[in-house]
């Protein structure tokens, strides 16, 4: 119904889907359950395969190759490394078990799960995803000039429906005998009366000069990751470059980074604009024969994850304070990233893991796409 070259239009319909996507999640049972970014792909997806937008368009590669670079500087300016490493204490030792743990779990299924060409991005991809969330997984995608909407597709919703099922096993962990018994039974503090969990994608005290200053430098930092993609001769370069510059911003250009407005949930609403582009490049009867591979593939690198974390923080515990909290709220910054990790220490009542899963899970964001890129380029 809407063709390819039917631009505007083809903007006007996924605009609105990412909007459906964030009030399905603020206003919806399913939307809660599902995340919003799953409910405005599965409509995507839909459309698409009802022929009703395409699913190859000019307005896709736009977003691939123009609109998503600028969203990886915008997740970064907030990035404090220093403090993440310093303060973050047990939860990012945590994290970076459970990093490693995610590694050795990508290693292990590239061997068992036979995925021929698709082994190498799919490494990348998954390592990056599961070391930072999803902002990482757009990154590696651009780095490896990886494009294949129905690979892609088949990806992400077999990465979503696995870390759900990784999310609820997180939430249940500290109920389990055994682990009490080898990690010990922390007590949760209730939230105070009348406090409520902040509401997500709810934007307050926005500044438009700043949110002008954080698209302008955005714009700059991947002007100069192109300039030195081209200058080297290595299109993989660029958004590394950008990524680097961008850090180097967040940590010793803070008065900078002061000035900007709304710069994270910009870059936000543009990985969702990368994700509907992806859901509507999609074949689903392709997608149906490729995604239980990426399913088995999932659960291979999550379970391995999972015993590593476990396995290591037992033997280290006495040494680094290791307790179940902090184990849970690290492994969910490295599988669910920053909102997912704070919103589980909020739910749960861990007010003192709040700042350390956001702090875990920015280092993730800092550095997950430089450890998927690298795991690429090995098993490539």
């Amino acid at each position: 119904m809407i063709g390819p070259e039917s631009t505007t239009l083809l903007w006007a319909v996924i605009m609105g889907l990412a909007g459906f996507g964030f009030w399905a999640e603020q206003n919806t049972r399913i939307g809660r359950l599902l995340t919003g970014i799953i409910v405005a792909m599965a409509a995507a997806m839909l459309l698409a395969n009802l022929k009703v937008i395409p699913t190859q368009a000019p307005v896709y590669d736009t977003i691939f190759s123009s609109i998503l670079p600028l969203a990886i500087p915008l997740l970064l300016f907030r990035a404090n490394l220093r403090r993440a490493l310093r303060t973050g204490g047990p939860t990012i030792w945590a994290f970076g078990i459970g990093s490693v743990g995610v590694v050795i779990g990508v290693l292990l299924a590239t061997l068992l799960v036979p995925l021929g060409d698709l082994k190498a991005v799919a490494g990348g991809l998954y390592t990056a995803t599961y070391t930072g969330g999803s902002a990482n997984f757009a990154a590696v995608a651009i780095a490896t000039d990886f494009n294949d909407g129905t690979a892609l597709s088949a990806m992400v919703a077999a990465d979503v429906i696995a870390t759900n099922f990784q999310t609820m096993l997180l939430i249940a962990l500290p109920g389990i005998a055994l682990v009490s018994r080898l990690f010990g039974t922390v007590e949760q503090e209730p939230m105070p009366d009348g406090e409520k969990a902040p509401r997500p994608f709810v934007l307050k005290d926005l500044d438009m000069a700043g949110i002008s200053l954080a698209l302008a430098v955005a714009f700059g930092l991947v002007a100069l990751g192109d300039w030195a993609a081209q200058l080297v001769g290595i299109p993989s370069i660029g958004i590394l470059v950008t990524s680097a510059l961008a850090l180097l911003i967040a940590n010793l250009g803070k008065p900078l980074v002061a000035r900007m407005s709304g710069d994270f949930e910009l870059g936000t609403f543009l990985i969702f604009l990368f994700l509907i582009a992806v859901a509507a490049g999609a074949d689903v009867w392709i997608l149906a024969e490729t995604g239980p591979i990426f399913m088995i593939y999932t659960a291979i690198v999550l379970g391995v994850h999972t015993v590593f974390l476990l396995l290591v923080a037992y033997l280290i515990r006495r040494w680094v304070k290791l307790d179940i909290r902090s184990i849970v709220i690290g492994s969910t910054a490295c599988v669910g990233g920053v909102t997912t990790a704070s919103a589980i220490a909020s739910a749960k009542g861990w007010r003192d893991l709040i700042i350390p899963g956001i702090m875990a899970g920015t280092l993730g964001n800092a550095l997950g796409s430089f450890l998927g890129v690298w795991i690429w380029s090995l098993l490539k």
